[in-house]
């Protein structure tokens, strides 16, 4: 199973390359993914893989997952995740074995999914870019507001969608195809060029990219 696989997002730096060129780079820590369960079209009504990643004490475990783990024979994890897979990809996986970072080769194109920082309640002028008003002459008490929001009578309310203040952030987020620059297997480590989303230690599902094979092909 190469589809893809979650890993921890460690950070940003930068590395040269043989011309001296700086590359800035993400650094994300992949666990060995373990396949603790398989998603099947006859079962399930879809075909994925449930990957676990971080070792976990039983006792800490929720009875569902526990049983889950127990029925599968496989060991604990703490976190679980699904990768979405078509039925030929399921051919070959077996509950019990590990995906680890040698599925992906430097100068690949990947796709990284994650949530992104979380900004809480923001005005209009951060959460959108909005210029604001005026500072001076007799602008009172409205330098940050959205202005005006409202219709006349008809139609009597704020359209759908209007910019206002509100929640700003921790969404889930895929930036597509970005390159592999360098895997480490010996110490578990995927650098990737260019930001991902999400803050530090974030958990992040590394896939291959989509669009990037099909324009290759």
């Amino acid at each position: 199973m190469n589809k893809g696989l979650f890993g921890r997002k460690v950070g940003m730096t930068q590395i040269f390359d043989d011309a001296g060129n700086r590359i800035p780079v993400t650094v994300v820590e992949v666990e060995p993914n373990l396949v603790v369960g398989l998603r099947t079209p006859e079962k399930d009504g879809y075909s994925a893989v449930r990957l676990g990643i971080g070792a976990v004490k039983e006792k800490h475990l929720k009875r569902p997952l526990k049983g889950e783990f127990e029925k599968n024979g496989v060991e604990p994890r703490r976190t679980i995740r699904e990768i979405r897979v078509s039925p030929e990809e399921l051919e070959g996986v077996e509950v019990g074995q590990t995906v680890g970072v040698e599925i992906f080769e430097a100068g690949v194109l990947v796709d990284v999914t994650g949530i992104t920082q979380g900004k809480g309640f923001q005005g209009v002028m951060k959460r959108h870019g909005m210029a604001g008003m005026r500072a001076t002459h007799g602008t009172h008490e409205a330098r940050r507001n959205p202005g005006s929001i409202g219709n006349r009578k008809t139609p009597g309310r704020t359209f759908k969608n209007k910019r206002l203040p509100g929640h700003m952030g921790h969404r889930r987020v895929t930036t597509q195809n970005l390159k592999v620059v360098e895997v480490d297997p010996d110490n578990r480590l995927l650098l990737v060029r260019g930001p991902v989303p999400g803050p530090k230690g974030a958990l992040l599902c590394i896939r291959r990219a989509v669009k990037g094979q099909k324009k290759a092909a």
